[in-house]
């Protein structure tokens, strides 16, 4: 799994800059794959991110709190910051908190951050959450969504997951709320994007991070028929296009 997992990463010669992708909750890098080929394709050199306790056992998942993502980050982008002085930042999920982290740690350092259904409601018990549980349960593998849910997820299953994840699941709780905190100081812009149909992260999350920001410039959409680890193919290029939008400079 380890192998499967690994951070990549991709240079681009003369490159624009540099767009670091961070995955969430039980996320995996290879969920950007086609995001970071993207930027890649027009010219930006990208990193893809493993987050400690990610990609190994389940018990590695469990031990993590969330200021070592926040280091981990903060150390990937300071290691990167004498080479490239354009750094944008995307994240899924947990990964757009620790992105806009990030944005409020460097300042203009970064140039901005592109957000997908950043959590700061959560939906766990939703009808909509319970139909993805009996999809996920029951489906053939070839489902496209169960396949979505499976190949994105870097932590083992378990028969007993539900009661491993307790102990990061608060620790996804802090950080939301940590985040939150520090909306008001994110000086650089920020895209957003969330969908209607997400199982997981409420939709109040937008109006969320949308008032929280304050004065700095903010953009958003919302996708009508995505979930929350499973994007249509129309909306998944949708998706593509404003990621280039936004980081192309001006």
């Amino acid at each position: 799994m380890s192998n499967l997992h690994a951070p990549l990463s991709l240079k681009a010669d003369f490159a624009k800059g540099l767009v670091i992708f961070i995955h969430g909750f039980m996320g995996s890098p290879r969920q950007f794959d086609d995001l970071a080929e993207t930027a890649y394709n027009n010219g930006f050199s990208t990193l893809q991110l493993l987050l400690p306790g990610h990609g190994s056992t389940l018990d590695e998942f469990c031990s993590f709190k969330f200021q070592q993502l926040q280091n981990h980050v903060y150390a990937e982008i300071e290691s990167h910051a004498c080479t490239y002085s354009d750094i944008w930042l995307v994240g899924h999920s947990m990964g757009g908190l620790l992105a806009l982290c990030a944005a409020e740690k460097f300042g203009e350092g970064i140039r901005g951050v592109f957000s997908i259904a950043c959590p700061f409601t959560l939906t766990l018990f939703s009808a909509k959450a319970l139909k993805l549980r009996l999809t996920l349960i029951f489906a053939k593998r070839s489902n496209p969504i169960k396949s979505a849910y499976l190949d994105d997820s870097s932590v083992p299953t378990s028969s007993h997951l539900i009661w491993h994840v307790a102990s990061p699941f608060f620790e996804l709780k802090k950080l939301m709320h940590h985040t939150k905190a520090l909306l008001p100081k994110i000086k650089v812009p920020v895209f957003a994007i969330y969908s209607a149909e997400d199982e997981t992260v409420s939709i109040k999350s937008l109006s969320t991070l949308k008032s929280g920001l304050g004065s700095t410039s903010f953009s958003s959409f919302v996708l009508s028929n995505s979930l929350h680890a499973y994007y249509t193919k129309h909306e998944r290029e949708e998706i593509k296009k404003s990621l280039l939008e936004f980081i192309e400079p001006i």
